[in-house]
């Protein structure tokens, strides 16, 4: 059980890290890498997904969507608010930033951030759990525990590298890691030039979110 939770894990944090950088680099109109580690995963992603699933599936395992929604709405809350003060008490650094946000908490938590997550909630629990878990749960026992164990021990390196990266850099890992950058920074400045619709479209939805609240984002 534990392997297949850490499969989930893995999968939802590459999931989660695809959304960030996507949504990020939407909104501002450039390349930007999300997260803290070397490698596509985003932990908070994994995590949250993960205890939310566990608890929907022995708890309540026919939600409705309401439930679900506010759900994801607090569940979000409460993780990010204690993951970005310790990231900012232990790593002096923060990785997101809603203090320019209306309706926000310490710059670390807010409304329409919440709101964004209890979609999220929407589409893990009734679109992107009932594919991925049959498919965890359809892998032979041997492959499981493979993957699994390859994914933790990634992981862990990964954390390691990243941290230690974080206090002394690590050059070999950084230069990967700005021509990875380089690249994407090309390919999103072209796709962005010809998409430019896109762009637009997701800042003015954006927008009209912060609206509502009462607050351009941009003030």
């Amino acid at each position: 059980m534990i392997a297949k939770y850490m499969i989930y894990y893995t999968v939802m944090a590459f999931i989660g890290y695809i959304y960030e950088c996507t949504a990020m680099t939407l909104w501002l109109g450039r390349w930007d890498n999300r997260g803290f580690l070397y490698g596509p995963v985003i932990p908070i992603y994994g995590i949250g997904s993960l205890v939310g699933s566990i608890l929907f599936i022995k708890y309540l395992p026919d939600p409705s969507p309401l439930l679900v929604f506010l759900a994801g709405m607090m569940g979000s809350a409460v993780l990010e608010y204690p993951v970005h003060y310790l990231i900012e008490k232990y790593l002096h650094t923060s990785y997101w930033d809603y203090s320019r946000s209306p309706l926000n908490l310490h710059g670390r938590i807010c409304l329409p951030a919440a709101v964004g997550f209890g979609i999220s909630a929407l589409i893990i629990v009734h679109v992107i759990n009932p594919l991925l878990i049959p498919w965890i749960e359809s892998l032979p026992d041997r492959l499981v525990n493979t993957m699994a164990v390859l994914s933790g021990v990634i992981l862990i390196l990964d954390i390691l590298y990243s941290l230690k990266g974080l206090k002394s850099g690590n050059p070999r890992l950084d230069a990967a890691e700005e021509k990875i950058d380089r690249t994407m920074t090309t390919f999103a400045g072209r796709y962005l030039k010809e998409h430019e619709g896109l762009h637009n479209l997701f800042f003015a939805a954006v927008d009209w979110i912060c609206s509502v609240f009462g607050r351009n984002p941009e003030s």
